[in-house]
């Protein structure tokens, strides 16, 4: 890659730290004109940048208004470089995230952030919304055969609900076929579990070394 192309992901990189979304679509733009494919956009561009957000929020330098900020910003670029993606590019994943709330939950902020932080560490999200019936997330597994099913609880009641969906899965015969993490400020490790869970995080930055750690088991 030349180095021009290089400084101007840099560049990229930095507008999504600096959550300005009108840099970021432009420089989006300024390397797809240049030559550079989507995907490596997408990498070594918009990925890299939620990745120094990553590094700053575990460095307690940025809070979650400036992490939303950035969420905005790396939406705004990714939205304009999947458009981009064609039939013969491929964009490389580290592995399948089927998330979402869990029934009888409605906040989105968690998962909002959780998503694109994901996304940033090289794997596909399916993001099936808020108050995820057991029901949808097995109509999910089945449609899109993920590594890890992503059970969003931000609230202590609906923690609870964990055993509940994990059982829904047993019975459906799709339990063995993925990995559960449970995900919000609500959730405990060892109790998620005893639930029948895999593993529980409440950063989704801490996230990411596990579940990588996870598929790394199945090969």
């Amino acid at each position: 890659m030349a180095e021009a192309q290089t400084e101007l992901l840099k560049q990229l990189s930095e507008a999504v730290v600096e959550m300005d979304i009108e840099e970021v679509k432009a420089k989006c733009e300024e390397a797809i004109a240049s030559g550079v494919s989507a995907p490596v956009v997408i990498r070594d561009g918009l990925s890299a940048g939620m990745r120094q957000v990553g590094e700053m929020w575990n460095r307690m330098e940025v809070y979650m208004p400036e992490v939303m900020g950035a969420v905005e910003a790396y939406y705004a670029g990714l939205d304009l470089m999947k458009k981009q993606v064609t039939g013969d590019q491929q964009i490389s994943y580290v592995g399948t995230i089927v998330m979402g709330t869990i029934w009888g939950d409605i906040h989105s902020v968690g998962k909002d952030v959780a998503g694109p932080v994901f996304e940033g560490a090289e794997f596909k999200v399916i993001d099936l919304g808020l108050d995820v019936s057991p029901e949808k997330y097995i109509e999910a597994i089945k449609e899109y055969k993920p590594d890890i099913v992503g059970l969003g609880t931000y609230m202590s009641e609906t923690f609870l609900h964990v055993k509940d969906t994990v059982d829904a899965f047993v019975k459906a015969g799709v339990r063995d076929q993925v990995y559960i993490v449970c995900g919000g400020p609500a959730v405990d490790s060892e109790v998620a579990k005893k639930m029948g869970a895999d593993e529980a995080y409440d950063d989704a930055w801490v996230a990411i070394a596990g579940m990588k750690e996870l598929i790394a088991k199945r090969g």
